[in-house]
Protein backbone atom coordinates (compact mmCIF):
# COMPACT_ATOMS: atom_id res chain seq x y z
CA UNK A 1 0.00 0.00 0.00
CA UNK A 2 1.22 3.50 -0.84
CA UNK A 3 2.66 5.15 2.34
CA UNK A 4 0.43 8.23 2.05
CA UNK A 5 -2.66 6.10 1.50
CA UNK A 6 -1.61 3.90 4.42
CA UNK A 7 -1.42 6.88 6.79
CA UNK A 8 -4.78 8.21 5.54
CA UNK A 9 -6.44 4.84 6.12
CA UNK A 10 -5.02 4.56 9.64
CA UNK A 11 -6.14 8.14 10.38
CA UNK A 12 -9.64 7.29 9.16
CA UNK A 13 -9.71 4.21 11.38
CA UNK A 14 -8.53 6.29 14.33
CA UNK A 15 -11.20 8.90 13.69
CA UNK A 16 -13.84 6.17 13.71
CA UNK A 17 -12.42 4.77 16.93
CA UNK A 18 -12.58 8.18 18.59
CA UNK A 19 -16.22 8.64 17.64
CA UNK A 20 -17.52 5.19 18.69
CA UNK A 21 -15.51 5.21 21.91
CA UNK A 22 -16.77 8.61 23.04
CA UNK A 23 -20.30 8.15 21.68
CA UNK A 24 -21.09 4.53 22.55
CA UNK A 25 -18.52 3.42 25.13
CA UNK A 26 -17.03 0.87 22.73
CA UNK A 27 -13.23 0.78 22.85
CA UNK A 28 -12.85 0.82 19.09
CA UNK A 29 -11.45 -2.68 18.74
CA UNK A 30 -14.55 -3.64 16.76
CA UNK A 31 -13.20 -1.28 14.09
CA UNK A 32 -9.44 -1.64 14.56
CA UNK A 33 -9.14 -5.43 14.52
CA UNK A 34 -10.92 -5.91 11.15
CA UNK A 35 -9.13 -2.84 9.73
CA UNK A 36 -5.67 -4.06 10.77
CA UNK A 37 -6.36 -7.47 9.24
CA UNK A 38 -7.42 -5.77 5.99
CA UNK A 39 -4.46 -3.36 5.87
CA UNK A 40 -1.90 -6.06 6.77
CA UNK A 41 -2.76 -9.31 4.95
CA UNK A 42 0.11 -11.06 6.77
CA UNK A 43 -1.01 -9.98 10.24
CA UNK A 44 -2.55 -12.71 12.37
CA UNK A 45 -5.63 -12.25 14.53
CA UNK A 46 -3.73 -12.28 17.84
CA UNK A 47 -1.35 -9.50 16.75
CA UNK A 48 -4.28 -7.47 15.39
CA UNK A 49 -6.09 -7.60 18.72
CA UNK A 50 -2.92 -6.92 20.72
CA UNK A 51 -2.19 -3.84 18.59
CA UNK A 52 -5.80 -2.72 19.04
CA UNK A 53 -5.61 -3.05 22.82
CA UNK A 54 -2.52 -0.81 23.02
CA UNK A 55 -4.38 1.99 21.23
CA UNK A 56 -7.46 1.49 23.42
CA UNK A 57 -5.39 2.13 26.57
CA UNK A 58 -4.73 5.71 25.43
CA UNK A 59 -8.05 6.39 23.69
CA UNK A 60 -10.18 5.14 26.60
CA UNK A 61 -7.88 6.78 29.11
CA UNK A 62 -8.26 10.15 27.41
CA UNK A 63 -12.04 9.80 27.16
CA UNK A 64 -12.26 8.77 30.81
CA UNK A 65 -10.27 11.82 31.92
CA UNK A 66 -12.29 14.15 29.70
CA UNK A 67 -15.72 12.79 30.62
CA UNK A 68 -15.03 12.57 34.34
CA UNK A 69 -13.63 16.10 34.49
CA UNK A 70 -17.03 17.63 35.16
CA UNK A 71 -19.15 16.84 32.14
CA UNK A 72 -20.52 13.69 33.80
CA UNK A 73 -20.77 12.38 37.32
CA UNK A 74 -18.14 9.75 37.86
CA UNK A 75 -19.43 6.51 39.44
CA UNK A 76 -16.09 5.69 41.07
CA UNK A 77 -17.40 2.99 43.39
CA UNK A 78 -18.92 1.02 40.54
CA UNK A 79 -15.90 1.72 38.32
CA UNK A 80 -13.50 0.25 40.88
CA UNK A 81 -15.66 -2.83 41.40
CA UNK A 82 -15.94 -3.51 37.67
CA UNK A 83 -12.30 -2.69 36.97
CA UNK A 84 -11.08 -5.09 39.67
CA UNK A 85 -12.71 -7.97 37.81
CA UNK A 86 -11.91 -6.59 34.38
CA UNK A 87 -8.15 -6.33 34.98
CA UNK A 88 -7.97 -9.99 35.97
CA UNK A 89 -10.17 -11.01 33.06
CA UNK A 90 -8.22 -8.88 30.60
CA UNK A 91 -4.90 -10.49 31.45
CA UNK A 92 -6.29 -14.03 31.49
CA UNK A 93 -8.19 -13.52 28.23
CA UNK A 94 -5.16 -12.05 26.48
CA UNK A 95 -2.84 -14.79 27.70
CA UNK A 96 -5.26 -17.61 26.95
CA UNK A 97 -6.09 -16.65 23.37
CA UNK A 98 -2.39 -16.21 22.63
CA UNK A 99 -2.27 -20.00 22.77
CA UNK A 100 -5.21 -20.45 20.37
CA UNK A 101 -5.23 -20.70 16.58
CA UNK A 102 -5.96 -17.66 14.41
CA UNK A 103 -9.21 -19.15 13.13
CA UNK A 104 -10.44 -20.02 16.63
CA UNK A 105 -9.82 -16.48 17.88
CA UNK A 106 -11.58 -15.02 14.83
CA UNK A 107 -14.69 -17.13 15.44
CA UNK A 108 -14.58 -16.15 19.12
CA UNK A 109 -14.53 -12.49 18.05
CA UNK A 110 -17.48 -13.01 15.67
CA UNK A 111 -19.46 -14.84 18.37
CA UNK A 112 -18.91 -11.96 20.79
CA UNK A 113 -20.14 -9.43 18.26
CA UNK A 114 -23.23 -11.46 17.44
CA UNK A 115 -24.14 -12.00 21.10
CA UNK A 116 -23.56 -8.37 22.03
CA UNK A 117 -25.56 -7.13 19.03
CA UNK A 118 -28.60 -9.29 19.76
CA UNK A 119 -28.47 -8.55 23.49
CA UNK A 120 -28.20 -4.83 22.80
CA UNK A 121 -31.15 -4.73 20.40
CA UNK A 122 -33.44 -6.16 23.09
CA UNK A 123 -32.30 -4.01 26.00
CA UNK A 124 -34.94 -2.21 28.04
CA UNK A 125 -34.32 0.94 30.13
CA UNK A 126 -34.12 0.62 33.90
CA UNK A 127 -34.45 3.17 36.67
CA UNK A 128 -31.20 3.31 38.66
CA UNK A 129 -31.17 4.11 42.39
CA UNK A 130 -27.89 4.73 44.22
CA UNK A 131 -28.80 2.43 47.12
CA UNK A 132 -29.44 -0.42 44.68
CA UNK A 133 -26.08 0.17 43.00
CA UNK A 134 -24.23 -0.15 46.32
CA UNK A 135 -25.84 -3.56 46.87
CA UNK A 136 -24.70 -4.75 43.42
CA UNK A 137 -20.93 -4.42 43.85
CA UNK A 138 -20.43 -8.20 43.60
CA UNK A 139 -22.45 -8.26 40.38
CA UNK A 140 -20.39 -5.33 39.12
CA UNK A 141 -17.15 -7.26 39.72
CA UNK A 142 -18.52 -10.29 37.84
CA UNK A 143 -19.58 -8.09 34.93
CA UNK A 144 -16.06 -6.64 34.96
CA UNK A 145 -14.55 -10.13 34.88
CA UNK A 146 -16.73 -11.08 31.91
CA UNK A 147 -15.95 -7.91 29.98
CA UNK A 148 -12.24 -8.27 30.80
CA UNK A 149 -12.13 -11.82 29.48
CA UNK A 150 -13.83 -10.63 26.29
CA UNK A 151 -11.49 -7.65 25.98
CA UNK A 152 -8.34 -9.71 26.34
CA UNK A 153 -9.62 -12.46 24.08
CA UNK A 154 -10.88 -10.28 21.24
CA UNK A 155 -8.95 -6.99 21.42
CA UNK A 156 -12.12 -4.92 21.67
CA UNK A 157 -11.65 -3.32 25.07
CA UNK A 158 -14.76 -5.10 26.32
CA UNK A 159 -17.12 -2.15 25.89
CA UNK A 160 -19.33 -4.06 23.47
CA UNK A 161 -20.20 -6.42 26.31
CA UNK A 162 -19.75 -4.06 29.26
CA UNK A 163 -22.24 -1.39 28.11
CA UNK A 164 -25.20 -3.75 27.51
CA UNK A 165 -24.55 -5.68 30.76
CA UNK A 166 -24.18 -2.53 32.87
CA UNK A 167 -27.40 -1.08 31.46
CA UNK A 168 -29.20 -4.40 31.91
CA UNK A 169 -28.01 -4.71 35.52
CA UNK A 170 -29.01 -1.12 36.28
CA UNK A 171 -25.56 -0.13 37.59
CA UNK A 172 -25.59 3.30 35.92
CA UNK A 173 -28.15 5.27 33.91
CA UNK A 174 -27.89 5.76 30.14
CA UNK A 175 -26.26 9.19 30.39
CA UNK A 176 -23.40 7.91 32.60
CA UNK A 177 -22.61 4.61 30.91
CA UNK A 178 -20.04 5.90 28.38
CA UNK A 179 -17.89 7.57 31.05
CA UNK A 180 -17.98 4.39 33.11
CA UNK A 181 -17.16 2.17 30.12
CA UNK A 182 -14.12 4.21 29.12
CA UNK A 183 -12.79 4.27 32.69
CA UNK A 184 -12.99 0.49 32.95
CA UNK A 185 -11.71 -0.13 29.40
CA UNK A 186 -8.51 1.84 30.01
CA UNK A 187 -7.58 -0.48 32.90
CA UNK A 188 -8.79 -3.62 31.13
CA UNK A 189 -6.89 -2.88 27.91
CA UNK A 190 -3.71 -2.14 29.87
CA UNK A 191 -3.81 -5.56 31.56
CA UNK A 192 -4.59 -7.35 28.29
CA UNK A 193 -1.81 -5.45 26.47
CA UNK A 194 0.73 -6.67 29.02
CA UNK A 195 -0.37 -10.26 28.37
CA UNK A 196 0.03 -9.77 24.60
CA UNK A 197 3.45 -8.15 24.99
CA UNK A 198 4.58 -11.14 27.04
CA UNK A 199 3.49 -13.64 24.37
CA UNK A 200 5.68 -15.12 21.66
CA UNK A 201 5.95 -12.97 18.52
CA UNK A 202 4.26 -14.28 15.37
CA UNK A 203 4.77 -11.26 13.08
CA UNK A 204 8.38 -10.64 12.03
CA UNK A 205 8.63 -6.82 11.93
CA UNK A 206 10.87 -4.45 13.85
CA UNK A 207 7.88 -2.65 15.39
CA UNK A 208 6.24 -5.81 16.74
CA UNK A 209 6.86 -6.84 20.35
CA UNK A 210 5.18 -10.05 21.43
CA UNK A 211 1.72 -9.85 19.87
CA UNK A 212 1.64 -6.04 19.65
CA UNK A 213 2.60 -3.85 16.69
CA UNK A 214 3.46 -0.58 18.46
CA UNK A 215 3.77 1.51 15.28
CA UNK A 216 0.00 1.71 14.73
CA UNK A 217 -1.08 3.13 18.08
CA UNK A 218 0.35 6.70 17.78
CA UNK A 219 -1.46 7.50 14.52
CA UNK A 220 -4.70 5.88 15.69
CA UNK A 221 -4.62 7.69 19.04
CA UNK A 222 -3.95 11.11 17.49
CA UNK A 223 -6.90 10.72 15.10
CA UNK A 224 -9.12 9.32 17.86
CA UNK A 225 -8.43 12.24 20.21
CA UNK A 226 -9.13 14.70 17.38
CA UNK A 227 -12.52 13.08 16.64
CA UNK A 228 -13.53 12.52 20.28
CA UNK A 229 -15.45 15.84 20.59
CA UNK A 230 -17.80 14.66 17.83
CA UNK A 231 -18.31 11.42 19.72
CA UNK A 232 -19.07 13.27 22.97
CA UNK A 233 -21.61 15.45 21.13
CA UNK A 234 -23.32 12.36 19.73
CA UNK A 235 -23.32 10.74 23.18
CA UNK A 236 -25.02 13.78 24.68
CA UNK A 237 -27.84 13.48 22.13
CA UNK A 238 -28.30 9.70 22.21
CA UNK A 239 -31.43 8.52 23.98
CA UNK A 240 -31.49 4.98 25.33
CA UNK A 241 -33.48 3.74 22.32
CA UNK A 242 -31.12 5.34 19.81
CA UNK A 243 -28.04 3.99 21.60
CA UNK A 244 -29.55 0.51 21.61
CA UNK A 245 -30.29 0.51 17.88
CA UNK A 246 -27.02 2.15 16.77
CA UNK A 247 -24.86 -0.20 18.83
CA UNK A 248 -26.78 -3.31 17.78
CA UNK A 249 -26.67 -2.55 14.05
CA UNK A 250 -22.99 -1.54 14.12
CA UNK A 251 -21.98 -4.77 15.84
CA UNK A 252 -24.02 -6.91 13.44
CA UNK A 253 -22.49 -5.25 10.37
CA UNK A 254 -18.95 -5.84 11.62
CA UNK A 255 -19.74 -9.46 12.52
CA UNK A 256 -21.08 -10.16 9.03
CA UNK A 257 -18.02 -8.54 7.47
CA UNK A 258 -15.68 -10.79 9.49
CA UNK A 259 -17.68 -13.93 8.65
CA UNK A 260 -17.31 -13.02 4.97
CA UNK A 261 -13.53 -12.80 5.49
CA UNK A 262 -13.36 -16.21 7.17
CA UNK A 263 -15.43 -18.14 4.62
Amino acid sequence: MDPILFVLVILAVGAGVGVVSAALGIGGGVLMVPAFLYIFPDMDMNTAKGSSLLAIVFVAGFNSWRMNRGEMKSPWGVSIAIASGAIVGGFVGGWGTGLMSDEAVTWLFVSLLGFAAIRTLFLKPRVVHEEDVRRRRAAAAMIGLASGLVAGATGTGGGAVLVPLVLWAGLVPNERVVALANTVMAATAAAATVAHLASERTMDTASTFGLVNVSLAPVVVIAAIASAPLGRWINAHLTFERRRVVMGVLLLVIAVRLIYRIV
